[in-house]
């Protein structure tokens, strides 16, 4: 009994020795202990999810599994949206999480387009079959090359209207009936409205330079013009009472009725003086 006392006493002597020396750092124990010894092995590292909203799935997927994050994508078409963009994702920015979770991003996807090929047969069969032909566009083509394409579409019957248009040019089609786009029955008749021009004819404006007064007067009238000012300027060097300019450049085309100024040459008139 006594030694097993004396033992005791001894190991709690010994014992608080080794504290107060760890305590106290004569004894380092991390020069003695393995360097992951002190490392906690269940240790929780947190970890702020970035903002990867607006940028390419490869820039995302760079920026998260270097912060350890792992990545979860889904796909969804954006009409006016380039694809493997980042248009979501869960957890939100700022958020916390573990090294090691999943990040879902939702990804723009490209629009698939599909073209069906159809053979010629195929093509020849389905235009056969079609019970009603559909009226083309013609608004501006040739009144010839437009009735010509309708009698190709399977319209034979084509009743013309005439009509004056300032915008379309003579000969070409202004309206028509039915509408582009509509189905006829080949047996209809279409009505088209072919242009017949200008509702206001153009005339040539006459050279007046060299004539007198009348004749210019006469030559306006005659054009279907009109006379404006008649200027009276002096030049020495022109014969007097004949006209020596003109507003409009001859030989230009106008509309009818269109006003033009012409220069008489006068001789100046003398002053008195004392």
């Amino acid at each position: 009994m006594k030694s097993f006392t004396i033992s005791l006493i001894t190991s709690f002597l010994v014992s608080l020795l080794v504290c107060i020396l760890v305590f106290t750092e004569v004894i380092n124990l991390k020069k003695i202990l393995p360097e992951d010894f002190f490392n906690k092995k269940n240790e929780i590292i947190e970890i702020q999810i970035p903002n990867l909203v607006n940028l390419k799935i490869s820039d995302a997927k760079v920026a998260a599994e270097n912060l350890g994050l792992k990545i979860v994508t889904e796909e969804k078409f954006l009409e006016n949206t380039a694809p493997d963009i980042v248009l979501g994702q869960f957890p939100l920015p700022g958020f916390k999480a573990k090294k090691g979770d999943a990040v879902k991003l939702e990804v723009s996807k490209a629009m698939e387009i599909t073209f069906e090929i159809m053979s010629e047969e195929e093509m020849m069969d389905e235009i056969e079959l079609s019970p009603k032909i559909v009226m083309p566009d013609i608004t501006g083509l040739n009144s010839d090359t437009a009735k010509d394409l309708l009698v190709k579409s399977g319209i034979t019957k084509i009743a013309e209207n005439f009509a004056e248009d300032d915008l379309i040019d003579k000969g070409r089609i202004i309206s028509f009936n039915p509408p582009a786009g509509s189905e006829v029955d080949e047996t209809a008749t279409v009505d088209i409205v072919i242009s017949k021009g200008p509702s206001i004819k153009m005339v040539i404006v006459p050279n007046l330079y060299n004539k007198t007064l009348d004749a210019a007067k006469a030559q306006i009238a005659k054009n279907n013009l009109k006379l404006g000012k008649v200027n009276k300027v002096t030049d020495i060097d022109k014969g007097f009472d004949r006209i020596i300019g003109q507003s409009v450049q001859w030989g230009e085309k106008v509309k009818e009725g269109t006003v033009i100024n012409i220069d008489l040459n006068t001789e100046a008139e003398e002053s008195v003086g004392w």
